[in-house]
C-alpha cells in the first residue's frame, strides 16, 4: 500500500488532539506550581497522570485487541478531551481532570498504532509511523506556542472539538482483527521482559529530567515563557528527527539504542555537575534541556522497529504494555522528583544518571541473551544436517 494523500487524512484529527492535549497538559502544571510552589504537588499532579496513563495504556491495548471495532474510539478520543477539559478548569477538580487526562490520551498511541498496521503494510507501516509521530509533533509545537499566550481554556475545546469532527468524517468505518492471543501474549511478555525494563527505567529517568526544569527554570531565574519555548524549539526539532529516523535506524538499531542512552545519561550527569558546583548556566539550560529530549525519536523508533520485527499478534496489547510500563515508571519518576528539595536538585540529575546507566546495561544483557540464542540456533541446525 503506496502512502499517499488519502492515507495522510487519517490522522489529521491526532495533530488537533495532541494540539489540546498539549497545552492542557502544559499549562496545569505551570499553573499549579506558580500557585502553590510545592514541588511535591507538582510530582504528585504528575504521578497521578502518568498513572491514570499506564493503567489507561494497558486498559486500551487489551480492548482494542479483544474487539473488531475501530472507529468509535477515535470519537472518544477528542469529546473526552473536551470534557476533561471543563472539569479542569470550570471546577475544583483539577488534580482528578488531569488524572482523567492521563486515562483517555493513553488511547492515542494504540488505537492509532494499530490504524497503521492494519492499513499499511509492513514495510510501509515504518514510514507511515514516522508520518503519524510528525503529525503528532505538529500538534505538540502548536500547542506549546498556544501555551506562551496562557490562552483560555475554550481555545483547548476548540482543538479537541475539530479533532472529533475531522475523525468522524477522515477515519473510515471498519472492522479490525481481533488480535489477541493469550498464550503467545504471555510468550512474548516473557521475551521481552528485559526490553520492556529497559524501557521503563529509561522513562523514569526521563521524567526526573523533565519534571525537575520548573524548579530548575526557577532556580535559574529565567522567566516562565522560556518553559514553554523550550517545548516549542525541541518539538520542532523531533519533527525533523522522526522524519529522517526511519532511514537512519534500519539495519542499525543497536547502535541507536544503546548511544541515546549513553548520551542522555551523559547530559544528566552534566547537569547535575553544574548545579552540584554552583555554576548558573542560565540559558543554555535550554541548550541542554533540547539535547537531552531530541534523542527519544531516535531511541523510540529504533526500539520499536526492533521489538515489532517478531511480533504477529497481541500488538496491541504489547504496545499497551510498553506504553503502561513507560508510563507507571514515569509516575515513579515525578513522585521521586516531588521529594527532591528545589533548592538542592543536582540529586535529582545524578539519580537519573543512575537510571539511564541501570537502562543501558539491561538491554545489553538482554542483546547478549538474544544472541546466544540465535548462535545455539545455528549449531543445533548444522548439528542435525551432519
Amino acid at each position: 500500500m503506496s502512502i499517499n494523500t488519502t492515507n495522510v487524512k487519517l490522522f489529521i484529527g491526532q495533530a488537533f488532539i495532541v494540539a489540546g492535549s498539549t497545552l492542557l497538559s502544559l499549562l496545569y502544571p505551570l499553573v499549579l506550581y506558580d500557585q502553590t510552589h510545592s514541588t511535591a504537588l507538582l510530582g504528585i499532579s504528575m504521578m497521578l497522570n502518568e498513572l491514570a496513563v499506564g493503567l489507561g495504556s494497558y486498559v486500551w491495548g487489551r480492548i482494542i485487541d479483544r474487539v473488531r471495532e475501530r472507529y468509535i474510539f477515535f470519537i472518544i478520543l477528542p469529546v473526552s478531551g473536551i470534557g476533561i477539559t471543563l472539569l479542569i478548569f470550570d471546577t475544583s477538580l483539577g488534580l482528578v481532570g488531569y488524572a482523567l487526562l492521563g486515562f483517555f490520551t493513553a488511547l492515542d498511541s494504540p488505537i492509532y498504532s494499530i490504524l497503521l498496521l492494519e492499513r499499511f503494510s509492513m514495510d510501509k507501516a515504518v514510514v507511515a509511523n514516522s508520518m503519524l509521530s510528525q503529525l503528532s509533533l505538529a500538534g505538540n509545537i502548536i500547542g506549546s506556542i498556544m501555551g506562551t499566550f496562557k490562552l483560555k481554556f475554550f481555545t483547548i475545546i476548540i482543538f479537541f472539538t475539530i479533532a472529533a469532527v475531522l475523525n468522524a468524517i477522515l477515519i473510515p468505518r471498519y472492522k479490525g482483527d481481533i488480535r489477541e492471543d493469550k498464550v503467545e501474549r504471555i510468550r512474548d511478555t516473557r521475551r521481552l521482559l528485559k526490553p520492556l525494563i529497559s524501557y521503563s527505567i529509561f522513562n523514569l529517568s526521563a521524567e526526573v529530567f523533565y519534571v525537575v526544569y520548573i524548579p530548575l527554570l526557577n532556580l535559574l531565574t529565567l522567566p516562565s515563557w522560556t518553559y514553554f519555548v523550550s517545548y516549542t524549539i525541541l518539538y520542532m526539532i523531533d519533527e525533523y528527527i522522526y522524519y529522517i529516523s526511519p532511514n537512519l535506524v534500519r539495519d542499525n538499531e543497536l547502535y541507536y539504542i544503546f548511544i541515546s542512552i549513553a548520551l542522555r545519561g551523559f547530559l544528566v550527569a552534566l547537569v547535575g555537575y553544574l548545579l552540584f558546583m554552583k555554576i548558573n548556566f542560565s540559558f543554555l539550560t535550554v541548550l541542554l534541556f533540547i539535547s537531552f529530549g531530541s534523542l527519544y525519536p531516535l531511541y523510540n523508533t529504533a526500539l520499536f522497529s526492533l521489538i515489532f520485527k517478531d511480533l504477529k499478534k497481541n500488538r496491541g496489547s504489547i504496545l499497551g504494555l510498553f506504553s503502561a510500563g513507560n508510563n507507571l515508571a514515569s509516575a515513579m519518576g515525578s513522585y521521586l522528583s516531588g521529594l527532591v528539595n528545589p533548592m538542592s536538585i543536582s540529586q535529582a540529575y545524578f539519580f537519573s544518571f543512575f537510571g539511564f546507566s541501570l537502562s543501558f546495561f539491561i538491554m545489553y544483557d538482554y542483546i547478549s541473551e538474544k544472541r546466544q540464542r540465535v548462535e545455539n540456533k545455528k549449531k543445533v541446525i548444522v548439528s542435525n544436517s551432519t
